[in-house]
């Protein structure tokens, strides 16, 4: 089955490249504008725009002092704990433009969390993810202040847990075939949409929605995943001639790389800071912050605290 939907995509990419060779594509080196606006997108929102671009996002991040629980032995908990949980991301996207309505993207992300000492090791374990996405954007309306595009893709990831605490129970109980280690992919189809709004020069407003179906982290079911976008920003640019953006975003989502758990949600928040000077390329600071499930063994859901470096290059 992976194999196959990979084979369409890339059987897709070629058509298309070979359509477009066909037809008379100016590639513009700016960035792409809407109603005199350039937009600071937040990583909880997608380009609605046609273009061609090469970027990367990478984050670090820490849940502060954390009260942990021990580890169960039959009816005692022993080692009780206090620890940080601490994260980290890394993203690149690449996105080749065929004609003012067609555009295939390409992504490839790593991430994941680790414990800040021994302590939440044994607790919480070491979860990470790798793997990438292929997808088609293509144009759905243009006026002069507001775009709208939608997208189809296929997202094959990777996940890998060692959970220390679980597995010691396992051969506590006489659980048949108990591992540390867990590596588990997960392969899902969707579809999306994105929009945005440009009220003037200076301010705009960005909103998406994400669906998809496939392989979850419980081996043996599949699991339908969403996720809802909403951003607005400020470009002081045009009107004050300070080359600075601001942007804040809102995105709820139960995609696995954002909760690495299943049937869960988490609500993310963004704050960002970007130079806008260069009709080349984006570059800013990004804060974020959500909360998110670590284990069964900790009942709260700690908040997370992350700061991101962003890059986009137009060409």
């Amino acid at each position: 089955m992976k194999t196959f939907l990979i084979i369409i995509f890339i059987f897709l990419g070629v058509s298309a490249s070979l359509f477009a060779q066909n037809d008379s594509i100016k590639i513009v080196p700016k960035k792409t504008r809407l109603n005199g606006h350039s937009f600071t997108s937040v990583n909880t929102s997608k380009s609605a725009f046609i273009n061609t671009y090469f970027g990367s996002e990478n984050g670090i991040g820490n849940t502060g002092t954390l009260d942990l629980p021990g580890i169960v032995l039959g009816d005692n908990e022993i080692l009780d704990f206090t620890g940080s949980v601490n994260f980290f991301t890394f993203n690149i996207n690449y996105r080749q433009k065929f004609n003012d309505w067609l555009a295939l993207r390409l992504s490839m992300s790593a991430g994941g969390r680790i414990g800040s000492n021994m302590s939440t090791i044994l607790v919480d374990g070491l979860n990470t993810f790798n793997g990438g996405s292929i997808g088609w954007d293509f144009s759905l309306a243009r006026k002069q202040k507001f775009q709208m595009s939608g997208s189809i893709f296929v997202k094959d990831i990777n996940g890998s847990f060692i959970d220390i605490a679980g597995y010691v129970e396992d051969i506590i109980n006489n659980v048949p075939f108990a591992r540390a280690v867990k590596n588990i992919p997960i392969l899902t189809v969707g579809i999306g949409g994105q929009s945005a709004y440009a009220f003037n020069e200076t301010y705009g407003l960005q909103f998406g929605l994400d669906l998809s179906y496939g392989e979850s982290f419980n081996r043996g079911k599949e699991s339908f995943y969403s996720s809802f976008n909403i951003s607005g920003d400020m470009d002081l640019m045009p009107r004050k001639q300070v080359p600075l953006g601001f942007a804040l975003g809102y995105m709820i989502s139960s995609n696995p790389e954002d909760t690495y758990l299943e049937f869960i949600y988490t609500n993310i928040f963004s704050a960002k800071i970007a130079y806008t000077g260069s009709s080349s390329f984006d570059l800013g600071l990004q804060f974020i912050t959500n909360r998110v499930k670590l284990s069964d063994a900790i009942n709260e859901f700690p908040m997370i605290f992350k700061s991101q470096i962003d890059f986009k290059f137009y060409f």
